[in-house]
């Protein structure tokens, strides 16, 4: 019988649970080198992994480079070709992005969880801005009217809490997979207008004044 034959623990793109993962499946592209005027000999080149997540049994494919001269004793580093992790989104306070990494790591394993979490979200987000109002509904109409996000966008912000009463609430149905993709889009559309495009101009006019005072 073959044994089988494992990863160092890391962390899987697609359920974020970080264990060892059996390795299906394997190609190497190392060669040997050898230089003639050192008389040194080596190894290098890339090999490419099939993975198992042991925990969602879902496949992941990464690449890495070997090197004997130049790869330490903790191996060498890889690089996840698939799945892609989740993009992260830039300018969010540490707490937010605490709790949208938290909503991440549950998405391929409970489509409730992940828009209950994806709600805790809405609920920071109106902390951060200091919104006002006796429920969610309330705050984020307030965040509209204060300007942080345009009427459209809280309109989308109304169906994500509507979905995450759906995800906490047994009596009121069922979340699946399908409706995934709608909470990420959702989540993602109103963190990006009230964070990163904040991020993003204040970063550029930072730019644009650093250069302005290079100039003579």
């Amino acid at each position: 019988m073959v044994e089988k034959k494992h990863t160092a623990a890391f962390t899987c793109t697609h359920c974020g649970n970080k264990a060892p993962m059996l390795i299906v499946a394997e190609y190497s592209h190392i060669k040997n080198h050898d230089d003639e005027e050192s008389g040194m000999s080596w190894e290098a080149g890339p090999y490419w992994e099939v993975l198992e997540c042991l925990s969602c049994n879902s496949v992941l494919f990464r690449k890495g480079y070997w090197h004997d001269l130049l790869t330490d004793e903790c191996g060498p580093e890889y690089e996840i070709l698939y799945p892609n992790g989740p993009q992260v989104i830039r300018g969010l306070p540490q707490q937010i992005s605490k709790s949208y990494e938290a909503a991440q790591r549950v998405k391929t394993i409970d489509s409730n969880a992940f828009a209950v979490l994806l709600g805790r979200v809405l609920d920071l987000v109106c902390i951060d801005k200091n919104a006002v109002g006796d429920d969610l509904f309330q705050r984020l109409e307030d965040i509209a009217k204060k300007g942080i996000m345009p009427q459209q966008l809280a309109d989308m912000a109304h169906a994500l809490r509507h979905l995450r009463n759906i995800g906490a609430h047994a009596n009121l149905g069922e979340l699946t997979p399908a409706e995934v993709p709608i909470l990420e889009g959702l989540s993602k559309a109103i963190l990006e207008y009230v964070y990163s495009a904040p991020a993003l101009v204040q970063l550029v006019q930072s730019k644009i004044d650093a250069l302005k005072a290079k100039k003579p």
